[in-house]
């Protein structure tokens, strides 16, 4: 089942924004976790939420593929949008599992929104410990970098070009009244 030509579905939207608020809140923490340890727990919490959210995402955009864009997207421009998008399921599910990997070779994962989390089954070993955290922090750069990137072509689409595009992942908007735009 496809989603909506002219939007995406609620469900999409749902997911969507409730992982950018998630990773955003993540983000605050992760700056200012340096002076506040004790928000750790929710930095991991936060993460394994991404991760869950994440597969659940990706297994809708299996079964409902993406809307088509307006016709006065450029070829160039869908594939670079369907790349980046590509991208942020890659980041979105290596953040996490590298995160989590890390704490497992580290000697466990602890608690999860108050719940003992199991580990993966990794070696316990500080050398591969601090790897798994150096390339979650790359994932971590790369899921910034694409986020900067998202947000400048939605701000590109609703600005400069005032088509739908950015339109169609806002809640509750009907875009019928567009329809000849796309």
């Amino acid at each position: 089942m496809r989603e909506a030509y002219d939007r995406y579905s609620n469900v999409s939207i749902l997911i969507h924004w409730t992982v950018a608020a998630l990773v955003v809140v993540n983000i605050v923490i992760a700056v200012t976790m340096p002076n506040d340890r004790d928000l750790f727990g929710w930095y991991k919490s936060i993460n394994i939420a991404v991760l869950l959210l994440t597969i659940v995402w990706v297994g809708w955009r299996v079964t409902h593929p993406w809307p088509r864009f307006p016709d006065s997207v450029p070829n160039w421009e869908r594939i670079f949008a369907r790349t980046v998008y590509v991208g942020f399921y890659l980041m979105l599910l290596a953040v996490p599992l590298l995160g989590w990997a890390a704490m497992s070779a580290g000697g466990g994962t602890g608690e999860i929104f108050g719940i003992q989390w199991f580990d993966l089954p990794v070696a316990k070993s500080p050398d591969l410990r601090e790897r798994l955290a150096g390339l979650q922090e790359i994932a971590v750069y790369s899921l910034l970098l694409l986020i900067v990137i998202h947000v400048c072509g939605a701000l590109k689409h609703q600005f400069f070009d005032e088509d739908v595009v950015f339109h169609r992942m806002l809640p509750s908007l009907r875009q019928s009244h567009m329809d000849d735009e796309i």
